[in-house]
Parts: C-alpha cells; structure tokens; sequence
C-alpha cells in the first residue's frame, strides 16, 4: 500500500495494483454538487502483464462513498467497499473475506461508451493495508472536500 497525497493504490508496488492520482477539481471555480466534485483523476492498473492508463474523471462523493466501505471493512473485519464512476471510467469491489484477505476485482474503460476495457483481479491483498488506505483518501477528502447535495 502506498501512501501518496493526492493518491491512493490498492495492492503493492512491484505486484498487481490499481493506483488512482486525484490531482484538482476538473471545473475549479464551482462549488455546486455536479460540477464542483468533478476530479481529474488518472488511474493506473498493473496485473499481470497487462497495464492500463485511464485519463479518467471520479466524483469525490464517489471517492468519499469507496472510503466509507472501506472504513466499515476495516472496524467490522467485513463488508465490501465500492469505487463505482457514475460515467463508467471504473467499477472496483474491494470485499474483505473471513481469512483476513481482501478480494479485489475491476474494470476500468478506456473511454466511457467504448467497448475498451481491462477486466482485473488482485490477489494476495491483506485487510492490513486498510489503516493506509483509509489516511491516504482522508487525507484526499480534507484537501477536496464533497461539495453540496445532489
């Protein structure tokens, strides 16, 4: 797990993961809830063989909803957490099994409304790298706050 501000990664470097940079607002100067939380965030996949880069664009109260699953699975050794792009860049199921391990499987889209796209699954993730991950998209949340309601 690495620790990154304005990122977070999901597996280990040098083995399967999915890092995802939150680098500013896509319209800085809103601050409504439809275009103020609209992030420029890349992604990065590495498994196997295979790497994708996705120059996606993530809502932080879709980053702020993946952290709250995460959080639940880190206090209650359960649960399954959700990183799910409304415009489809990416669909991530992180779900913490009984042996302590966490099942991790995606898809991220080249371009939403394209049939280009990289199914994966990570293994070998244990449920210690939660605390980690969990400061890594605190730390996000606090530098880009959910903006307004729906």
């Amino acid at each position: 797990m690495l620790a990154v501000a304005g990122a977070f990664t999901l597996g280990m470097t040098g083995n399967d993961r999915v890092t995802v940079n939150v680098e500013g607002r896509a319209h800085p100067g809103a601050v409504d809830y439809w275009d103020g939380n609209s992030m420029i965030t890349p992604i990065l996949v590495h498994v196997g063989g295979f790497t994708a880069k996705v120059a996606a664009t993530l809502r932080m109260n879709e980053i702020h909803r993946f952290n709250e699953g995460l959080k639940y699975m880190n206090q209650n050794l359960e649960g399954t957490a959700v990183l799910a792009s409304m415009e489809l860049w990416i669909d991530l199921t992180v779900r913490c099994e009984p042996n302590g391990h966490l099942s991790v499987v995606g898809d991220v889209r080249e371009n939403p409304g394209t049939n280009t796209h990289l199914e994966f699954q990570i293994d070998h993730v244990d449920q210690t790298v939660l605390p980690g991950l969990i400061a890594s998209l605190d730390a996000i949340e606090r530098e880009f706050p959910v903006l307004g309601r729906p």
